[in-house]
């Protein structure tokens, strides 16, 4: 159980870096951001993995607290 929460820890990690990259990217010069073309790929990354996030932390409790 202590693997599980470790891995819990490290992709909620993930998950907050990936929010300060969406919210930096607004500080890149606009041809940049043209060119590299990632904003559609970053705010959908942000959206799943923030999903993932919150179900592996539910059946992380889930186990906690009934098993």
């Amino acid at each position: 159980m202590q693997e599980f929460l470790f891995f819990n820890i490290i992709i909620s990690f993930l998950n907050i870096f990936l929010i300060v990259y969406a919210y930096s990217l607004n500080f890149f010069p606009i041809t940049w951001r043209k060119k590299v073309n990632q904003d559609t790929l970053v705010g959908l990354a942000l959206i799943f993995l923030t999903m993932f996030t919150g179900f592996i932390w539910v059946i992380y409790f889930y186990y906690e607290i009934f098993f």
